[in-house]
């Protein structure tokens, strides 16, 4: 049994933009199985893909309660062999469900450790043919991921949560957010902070220029939009 939790994503006015899904595993007396360790046992045993797909389509699915806000849906770029093939029940969800693709965005996780950049391109190029968008999350100092930007042109960027929390007086984490917007305002990006706890870090980041938020500081993750 899978289900989605929802996690609010604010614009700058701390009115809700969207929701990020996050897949939950419910146990039978009540308490949660957490992503990382069901993924971390899938992909031990070669079923990541079979994992991812059911994620999304469960995702797809929740997005339908959203009325009109986006749905953020995670995937994992290295379980998806072949877009068309990969991609194609998913697509076929929202079409049979009547979801508007431009309320959906895939969000690429471990942005970080792709390493195949050309077949990354092509999962996005199928995303954006069918009128999806999508999102790179965990987006630091990369130099890498900073270089593929150009190439891929996400709607949004995730500025990891590592560089966000503190970030009000931290000059470091100050410097690194600072470049990261112009990256994004330079490739058409909406810049997006995640894992905001403080008031502070908020106000600052939205001082400099970032446009929509998430974090425990607007809301955790709950089991139906709030």
């Amino acid at each position: 049994l899978m289900i989605c939790h929802y996690q609010p994503i604010v614009d700058i006015e701390e009115q809700v933009f969207a929701y990020e899904l996050l897949a939950r595993f419910p146990k039978e007396d009540g308490s949660m199985i957490y992503p990382n360790e069901i993924f971390s046992a899938a992909k031990a045993r070669g079923r990541l893909y079979s994992l991812d797909r059911a994620c999304r389509m469960t995702a797809v699915k929740h997005a339908t309660s959203l009325k009109g806000k986006k749905a953020f849906i995670n995937f994992i770029p290295t379980s998806i062999y072949s877009p068309e093939f990969c991609l194609k029940s998913t697509t076929a969800l929202a079409e049979e469900l009547g979801i508007d693709p431009v309320e959906l965005v895939f969000e690429v996780v471990e942005t970080e450790k792709v390493e195949d950049i050309e077949h990354l391109k092509k999962i996005l190029a199928f995303y954006k043919e069918k009128g999806f968008e999508y999102a790179l999350d965990d987006v630091g100092e990369g130099y890498s991921t900073m270089e593929m930007l150009a190439d891929i042109k996400p709607n949004y960027m995730k500025l990891d949560m590592k560089y966000v929390q503190g970030i009000s007086n931290d000059l470091n984490k100050q410097a690194v957010a600072q470049k990261f917007l112009e990256k994004a305002v330079e490739v058409g990006s909406i810049p997006l902070a995640e894992g905001i706890e403080e008031r502070e870090d908020f106000e600052w980041l939205k001082e400099t220029g970032y446009k929509l938020f998430q974090g425990y500081y607007f809301g955790k993750p709950t089991a139906a939009p709030i």
